[in-house]
């Protein structure tokens, strides 16, 4: 079994789980063209006013270029941006302006900013899009949660699975042995969501091609889409932002463990 079948399977296998439920209710909103001033005005002022955020991205499983940043502004109720880097305005606009402005204040060093692995590798790849500087990155205060996470289960006296599926628990010890006697190894966020929250982080839209338009509403390809193609849309969304909210999960988990 080749590794995409091995990660379909394991997906199919952990689907019996109660699904992924987030710590908070949020907002989503796209970044792109046509994003308008107003929004992105407010978005600073919400940036101004939150101190943690989460960060992923996502490679077009076909062309493989850096296509999607998502960034959650943890808050009560999280606001989620995805910011899709291949349908951004000219760079010389001043809604690109606005996005780099944006980014400046959330990317500022006396913010927290979570990733799942190290944050700055992932954003270094977004550079010559323009929104932010190596410089910038550097400067970032990032904290690998996956690594956070790998510490806190290998220091766990106990490792108990009782309340999964049987099968479940076979593959979660097989892979808490694997953590605990291999140095270098990097927990899925998936596993570690079985881990800690006994739910299913579902990965179906892992291999999509993320450099495509997400933003469907309001837009005239809604009106000759057909519904499977929104409904991929649609799941390619929640899969992106669920991938912030899941490590954020996990960071409430650990700062009070």
């Amino acid at each position: 079994m080749n590794r995409n079948a091995r990660k379909h399977e394991l997906n199919m296998a952990l689907s019996v789980l109660p699904i992924f439920n987030p710590l908070n209710d949020y907002r989503i909103y796209h970044i792109n063209q046509l994003t308008s001033s107003i929004l992105l005005h407010n978005l600073i002022e919400q940036a101004k006013k939150t101190i943690q955020f989460t960060i992923d991205t996502e490679d077009d499983y076909y062309t493989h270029r850096p296509s999607l940043i998502q960034i959650e502004f943890i808050q009560h109720q999280s606001i989620v941006l995805l910011i899709e880097v291949h349908h951004l305005p000219q760079a010389t606009s001043v809604i690109f302006w606005l996005i780099r402005s944006l980014l400046k204040i959330i990317l500022n060093p006396s913010n927290c900013i979570y990733s799942w692995g190290n944050g700055e590798n992932e954003l270094n790849k977004f550079i010559s899009c323009g929104l932010f500087s190596s410089k910038q990155l550097k400067q970032i205060n990032n904290i690998d949660v996956q690594k956070l996470f790998k510490n806190w289960h290998d220091q766990k006296l106990t490792h108990e699975y009782i309340c999964l599926p049987r099968d479940i628990q076979k593959r979660l010890h097989a892979y808490s042995k694997q953590s605990i006697e291999t140095s270098g190894h990097h927990w899925s966020l998936q596993m570690a969501i079985v881990y800690a929250c006994q739910e299913f982080l579902n990965k179906c839209r892992t291999k999509s091609r993320w450099s495509r338009n997400l933003y469907i509403v309001n837009n005239n390809q809604s009106l000759v889409m057909n519904a499977k193609q929104n409904n991929i849309i649609q799941e390619m969304i929640q899969y992106a932002v669920n991938d912030c909210l899941a490590v954020t999960k996990l960071v409430s988990i650990l700062l009070h463990k």
